[in-house]
């Protein structure tokens, strides 16, 4: 159910034209071609998967959680964020049977159970640039994955050959598209990019996401990272 009377903060963004792309597209909303298109990606490449618990990591006001519930109604779905605010937005505007959300902090988190609750895919979009302590957000979210577990993850590029120059001062770094394969590599066995033939949901980006007008594929990158690497015991305790 969506609470469309809500008098909902602007600090989270506010799907106001709907959970698809395309009238995003239409009006060259660039924020909303942001923020819905990667969701709308995430269902897709998912639901071939058939994921029973999905943690969406910074899942601010919950548009996106709430995205994912509706594609994979026989999914769980925990949307977290540290912002007790958008929490509590979340849970006014965006809810469904298969949807909950919580207040944590990646890097120290504690849910129910103590900790991130194993899962088999875990979302986490435009979070890694904002954190000093990435190490840790990795090797927590590797050590939560099952064995066949995706992380489907984005992140703002500020690289040159994207075109975008971005005067994001809060952002700790930015990544290329390489640069990004190789940290996350430390974590994964497998990085799998919009250029490899096995991307899921490859039609997407390529046909509405990466068209001329829009080019928000690099400006993205998006990555399915795939066979976590397991850290060894005293780093998972960190």
């Amino acid at each position: 159910m969506v609470e469309k009377n809500l008098q909902q903060s602007t600090e989270f963004f506010t799907p106001k034209l709907g959970f698809d792309v395309h009238p995003y597209i239409l009006v060259n909303n660039k924020q909303g071609i942001h923020h819905i298109g990667r969701y709308q990606w995430a269902c897709l490449a998912l639901k071939g998967k058939s994921p029973k618990v999905i943690i969406d990591i910074a899942c601010g006001s919950g548009y996106g959680s709430f995205m994912l519930a509706t594609a994979l109604p026989d999914s769980h779905i925990i949307g977290v964020d540290y912002d007790a605010r958008g929490v509590t937005q979340a849970s006014r505007c965006y809810t469904q049977k298969n949807l909950e959300y919580q207040v944590g902090d990646i890097t120290t988190w504690q849910g129910a159970q103590g900790s991130l609750p194993r899962c088999d895919a875990i979302v986490s979009f435009d979070t890694i640039e904002h954190l000093l302590h990435r190490d840790i957000t990795l090797m927590r979210i590797a050590d939560s994955l099952n064995d066949d577990g995706w992380l489907l993850l984005s992140t703002p590029c500020g690289h040159p050959l994207t075109r975008l120059n971005p005067a994001w001062e809060h952002h700790k770094c930015e990544y290329s598209d390489k640069d990004l394969h190789d940290y996350l590599w430390r974590f994964f066995a497998r990085i799998v990019q919009p250029q490899d033939a096995d991307f899921p949901a490859y039609d997407f980006w390529s046909g509405i996401m990466n068209r001329d007008e829009i080019r928000y594929l690099n400006r993205m990158n998006p990555v399915i990272c795939q066979n976590p690497k397991r850290p060894p015991l005293y780093e998972r305790r960190v």
